[in-house]
């Protein structure tokens, strides 16, 4: 730690400590009412330490302090996933979606809320529609191949696990695929 005027380096310390740092800090501005920016980043360094909840609250709190923000909304879906809070999860995937269209990351988080509830379907649609968008992303592929096998199309599945094992052989996800044994 090295102390320059009114700031602190911190070094070497990782994010648990940062964490710590955010709440010491918090006492006091909870006092005076913690800021927008405050809350999501409170909300992204308890992610990164594996605080979810801690990370969803932040995140709730800086979406009631500034509601137009698709920064917010967008966080709060990394905790949800963490979680494994699926219905709440497409909810927030929603509502960026609402203020930002075309997000491609709320989309993908949304196709992966689908999956995790079971709705093949519109996974399938999503991640669909973002290998069209994102062909280079292995993640879109993957997810589409295994929408498509858990919907009984083994075969159309396999073959997107084989492309993405073309070009990334060590793919746990697509090789994993690649083991379904065929429908009937």
């Amino acid at each position: 730690e090295q102390h320059l005027g009114d700031r602190v380096l911190l070094r070497g310390r990782g994010f648990g400590h940062a964490v710590g740092l955010c709440q010491e800090g918090a006492m006091a501005m909870a006092k005076a009412g913690r800021s927008y920016f405050v809350e999501v980043r409170s909300g992204w360094l308890a992610y990164l330490a594996g605080r979810h909840a801690d990370s969803e609250k932040a995140y709730r709190e800086a979406i009631a302090k500034n509601a137009d923000s698709v920064e917010a909304r967008l966080g709060l879906t990394l905790p949800l996933l963490a979680q494994k809070k699926w219905r709440e999860l497409e909810k927030a995937c929603r509502e960026v979606l609402k203020k930002d269209a075309g997000n491609a990351v709320a989309r993908a988080r949304l196709a992966h809320a689908y999956y995790s509830l079971g709705n093949y379907p519109d996974a399938a649609t999503q991640y669909r529609s973002l290998v069209k968008e994102y062909p280079g992303e292995l993640d879109h592929q993957t997810g589409l191949g295994w929408a498509l096998a858990r919907m009984g199309r083994v075969a159309e599945g396999k073959k997107l696990f084989k492309q993405v094992l073309d070009v990334s052989p060590d793919n746990a996800n697509a090789q994993a695929g690649m083991a379904l044994k065929d429908a009937p």
